[in-house]
């Protein structure tokens, strides 16, 4: 009798959770991206039964891309009982986890389905909860010293320009937020594990809150300003926005809904995660900035079109101080920028700004980018401390560095190539023009 009552008890258990998470070793990126593609081609080729097996490890490892492939299944191709609560939960995950075809999914799934099958779906999805993996299982210790430390199964790397004193602390801020990232990001925490390292950056002008994965290296730059907010919650939500981010780039058949960054033409704009500093305001002036900006003159137009992403990073009452270092309203990262990534950092929040104004400060930061580029191509024609010194120079107005070690041009014409520097300082402007007149043709009688 009392196994009767622990078998039909279980079998409830069961009906009421009908989608405990599989258990995935989904634990690097490379593997992801290869396995999800594996299974789209097999889906692209007919073979939708081996390909639906697939992409179910990976949803339920919360690969949003891979949720809105099982809701198509149950939705056009199950036959099975409750398959169309199946497909409103797996579709409402994937418009969660930002996968952008996945609101039309989850909108037709609903609409198709009567009340209660409706409410069941949903409550299905609010209840879900992804595989735990322990992916440190067998890792070996690594050896940690000022450069280098563990926490975790994650590696972190000192900046070369980093204090030692802040790594060590930073490494103890990440231990943190990383035993919060369940918490906070409870549908997507496993997207952490697909980090491979971490980069500790020093800390930028104002309340620098840098984060992103660096496509060269395959591991995501931190700054060590997130040791100054008050708690390690936006970190931890910050390691799982990275990798979304990162996970979408990556595939050609996604797009990523992000809630707290746009693009408007090749320009990115990054909003900031804390909630008291109007970043959607701040996405939607910023956009229609560079939209008019697009109206002016070539010249200011082309400093615009250096820029390649705009980062939001004002002070936030989460931060332990609560006003900006600069008076400036966005400045030029320069350490961080490279050929192929401009970067303009702004360190206000939004407030009265009009639009024309944000123009303003795209077509000044945009003229640093430029001066930057110039400066950037006299790599191996000057000595490396004399560019920096240049850069810093440049940066903040002052050319006449930049002008003393750039080449000199060559002569526009062959009378001055002729004459050489010393005689052209003795010539008069009378006897130069002289020369011009000889050269003349006379006129045909």
């Amino acid at each position: 009798m009392i196994k009767c009552f622990l078998y039909v008890l279980l079998g409830g258990l069961i009906a009421f959770f009908p989608h405990r998470a599989l258990a995935t070793e989904f634990c690097d990126m490379q593997t992801v991206v290869a396995t999800y593609k594996a299974a789209l081609h097999r889906k692209k080729y007919g073979d939708v039964e081996s390909a639906q097996k697939t992409f179910l490890k990976l949803a339920h490892a919360a690969i949003a891309p891979a949720q809105r492939h099982v809701a198509e299944y149950f939705l056009e191709e199950a036959r099975g009982d409750m398959a169309l609560e199946k497909a409103i939960m797996w579709s409402q995950l994937a418009a969660w986890g930002g996968d952008v075809a996945a609101q039309d999914i989850v909108k037709r799934a609903v609409d198709s389905a009567r009340h209660q099958v409706a409410n069941t779906g949903l409550a299905w999805a609010k209840n879900w909860r992804p595989a735990k993996v322990d992916c440190a299982s067998g890792a070996l210790e690594q050896p940690k010293g000022d450069d280098f430390q563990v926490v975790g199964r994650f590696p972190i790397i000192r900046h070369e320009k980093l204090d030692e004193d802040i790594f060590a602390a930073f490494a103890t801020r990440l231990n943190e937020a990383l035993n919060e990232v369940e918490a906070v990001a409870p549908y997507f925490s496993p997207f952490v594990q697909l980090i491979p390292a971490l980069e500790i950056l020093p800390s930028g002008e104002g309340s620098d809150r840098f984060i992103q994965w660096d496509k060269e290296n395959e591991w995501v730059q931190v700054s060590a300003g997130f040791l100054h907010d008050q708690s390690p919650r936006q970190l931890a939500y910050s390691l799982v926005l990275a990798a979304q981010r990162h996970l979408f780039a990556k595939l050609d058949d996604a797009e990523f809904k992000d809630q707290i960054a746009t693009q408007y033409g090749k320009i990115k704009i990054y909003g900031s995660l804390y909630g008291d500093v109007k970043t959607k305001e701040f996405l939607s002036q910023m956009s229609e900035a560079i939209k008019k900006a697009r109206e002016l003159p070539v010249v200011l137009r082309d400093k615009v079109n250096f820029l390649d992403e705009i980062h939001y990073m004002p002070p936030s009452r989460y931060h332990e101080r609560r006003f900006p270092d600069s008076k400036l309203f966005a400045t030029y990262d320069h350490r961080r920028s490279h050929p192929e990534k401009r970067m303009m950092m702004v360190t206000h929040e939004i407030a009265f700004q009009t639009v024309e104004e944000l123009i303003l400060e795209l077509v000044r930061v945009g003229e640093l980018a430029q001066q930057h580029v110039r400066i950037e191509g006299m790599k191996g024609q000057v000595n490396s401390k004399k560019r920096e010194d240049a850069i810093l120079q440049a940066l903040q107005g002052n050319l006449k560095k930049w002008k003393k070690l750039s080449p000199a041009k060559p002569p526009k014409n062959k009378i001055m190539s002729k004459l050489g520097k010393p005689m052209v300082r003795t010539l008069s402007p009378r006897f130069i023009a002289s020369l011009f007149m000889r050269r003349r043709k006379r006129p045909l009688l």
